[in-house]
């Protein structure tokens, strides 16, 4: 029993978080409370940790220790719970758990504190627990300022510029292994099945496709042949299945999308060059740090992978040309 107090506020604190994340997800409320904002991101972990750790000291003050734990666990059932319920995919949750995780830490630590300057009364957990509501009204008034980011990566290719611009232009049916292991699609971004290019030179169209019937087009900007293609991403309405990405992180949607692209590729030897992968996107939110950071993170993943594809199909097309 001497664990039971802790084990309430583990369950009274994920439950006030589910209750959170449907408010703020409720239509009735959308013109006010939004998943992708600091109101929910950061302020609805550190209040789920606080209140964890309030009603865990019901029987006496927790440790330090147990404050870290009792938060941390509290976080840890939350997720786990919105994952089970079919509230958020794997990628949301894999994209929050950072900062969730130190929010309601944080927020399960002052809490202990307030708890040695004060008498244990509801007060308390009320100021705490009305935090992300209030300020999410004042955080939606806020016009989000849209800023691009771009991601670049290099890779040595041996093989020729020829060659390579003719295993990049199109590409057709694209297998798992090529592409090798990606913590992007590890987690659940469809990947890429094939790319087929419609024409040639400025105005060209490649339609890429990929798992979950995601499709865009690429509208060829540049083209330089055998050096450089720069091209700028059209993605229509409806072209990303509802099923394929969480709303939230859906490319061409309400927070993110992705602007231009290109490749360039620069002789090193007649058998070697070096090949750059760049893409532009756009972060429309208004936590422009941690969306940053994520952003570049599965981009610069995701680049590798493409790159690696790429460097396999040119030089086994060597390795066949060479016999």
């Amino acid at each position: 029993m001497k664990n039971y107090p802790r084990t309430i506020g583990l369950g009274i604190g994920a439950l006030y978080g589910l209750l959170l994340r449907l408010m703020f997800e409720w239509e009735v409320f959308h013109d006010s409370y939004e998943i992708v904002s600091a109101s929910f991101l950061l302020l609805a972990p550190f209040a789920t940790g606080a209140i964890a750790v309030f009603f865990g000291s019901r029987a006496g003050r927790l440790s330090v220790g147990a404050q870290i734990g009792t938060a941390a666990g509290t976080m840890l059932f939350f997720l786990i719970a919105m994952f089970v319920l079919f509230i958020e995919g794997l990628i949301c949750i894999v994209l929050v758990l950072p900062v969730f995780t130190i929010a309601s830490v944080i927020g399960g630590l002052v809490m202990g504190l307030a708890l040695r300057l004060v008498r244990y009364n509801r007060a308390v957990v009320s100021c705490f627990a009305l935090l992300p509501v209030v300020f999410a009204p004042l955080e939606s008034q806020l016009i989000p300022d849209s800023h691009e980011r771009t991601v670049v990566n290099t890779l040595v290719i041996d093989s020729s510029a020829e060659n390579i611009w003719n295993n990049l232009i199109s590409v057709a049916d694209i297998q798992k292994q090529e592409l090798g292991w990606s913590f992007t699609h590890a987690m659940g971004v469809p990947r890429p099945l094939q790319a087929a290019m419609n024409g040639a030179g400025v105005g060209a169209v490649r339609t890429s496709q990929w798992e979950k019937g995601v499709q865009f087009k690429e509208v060829v900007t540049q083209w330089q042949p055998p050096y450089r293609l720069s091209y700028d991403f059209d993605i229509p309405p409806n072209s990303i299945p509802r099923d394929a990405l969480d709303r939230h992180v859906e490319i061409g949607g309400e927070y993110f999308t992705v602007v231009s692209g290109g490749y360039s590729i620069r002789p090193l030897s007649a058998e070697q060059c070096e090949v750059t992968l760049r893409t532009t996107y756009a972060n429309r939110s208004n936590l422009k740090l941690y969306g940053d950071l994520w952003g570049d993170f599965v981009f610069d993943d995701f680049h590798r992978s493409i790159l690696r594809l790429i460097q396999h199909r040119s030089e086994r097309a060597d390795r066949v040309q060479s016999f």
